[in-house]
């Protein structure tokens, strides 16, 4: 069993939850620990019981509880080194003992789950996606990227669930309130994925393996959850249907969980 829960998407706070039978993740920790915590209760999970906290990267929005965390329920920490050198000032003090090293292109084990990492482009320190794999199922969670590089593309294909960056609406931002600044971060090929890099890279990725897709980190004021999923879903449909395939796609809640995907 693989089983995927998104705590919270988005830039007000980020977290996911990744479990198998003998292995318990916290991915991304952008809320306060109380609210974490709360989050975990709301699916049944006891934070006591997690096997470590891995970190994407540095930017408030993944890593604001990840101190709180660690240190509260004693959970091993892992990130690169240079996530380590940028958020350990806003982490504040984590025990060595818990202290974990993340590659940023390889992998770790856990019990029954490896846990493969790549470099994303991404205006950050060290940022890196995801490919949770046990010898029956795999998820890919590649967020917080401006651009979907062939290496990445090819890292994501043949899993059976696809968790991918849909940040805005490219004409919501241009025509939004953002300065002009922010704007050409958000568009650059450091910043975030428009719902059109996401649905083109989704199409081109997707096989008859894939069974979920799920959309996250939707900006709050560039984007909406229909326009997301129309513009992925016309996307997929335009790619052809595999035979046999049954796809479903959804999109990851702001504020509570959502999304929860089983896997054999």
């Amino acid at each position: 069993m693989l089983e995927l829960w998104m705590l919270s998407s988005g830039s007000s706070g980020n977290a996911v939850y990744i479990a198998t039978e003998n292995t318990r993740l916290l991915i991304d920790a952008g809320l306060s620990g109380k609210r974490l915590a709360a989050a975990l209760g709301e699916i049944g999970v006891d934070p006591f019981s997690l096997s470590g906290l891995l970190l994407s990267h540095d930017h408030n929005d993944h890593t604001c509880g990840a101190g709180i965390m660690a240190r509260r329920y004693k959970m091993p920490l892992y990130a690169t080194d240079p996530t380590w050198r940028a958020a350990a000032c806003k982490m504040g003090p984590i025990p060595q003992t818990i202290c974990r090293l993340l590659p940023s292109c390889g992998s770790i084990a856990f019990a029954d789950l490896t846990v493969e990492t790549f470099p994303v482009p991404h205006d950050a320190a060290g940022p890196v996606g995801f490919i949770f794999r046990t010898a029956k199922a795999a998820i890919a969670l590649v967020t917080d990227l401006g651009v979907v590089t062939p290496a990445i593309l090819e890292r994501m294909r043949g899993v059976n669930c696809l968790v991918m960056e849909a940040n805005h609406d490219e004409k919501m931002l241009l025509d939004g309130p953002y300065p002009w600044s922010l704007k050409k971060r958000i568009l650059g090929n450091s910043g975030h994925l428009s719902n059109v890099l996401a649905a083109e890279a989704l199409a081109s990725v997707v096989c008859p393996a894939t069974t979920h897709v799920v959309l996250a980190h939707l900006s709050e004021h560039n984007n909406l959850p229909q326009i997301a999923f129309e513009t992925v879903c016309e996307k997929l449909a335009i790619a052809g249907p595999h035979p046999g395939r049954r796809l479903s796609v959804q999109v990851a809640e702001r504020h509570s969980p959502s999304c929860n995907v089983r896997l054999a």
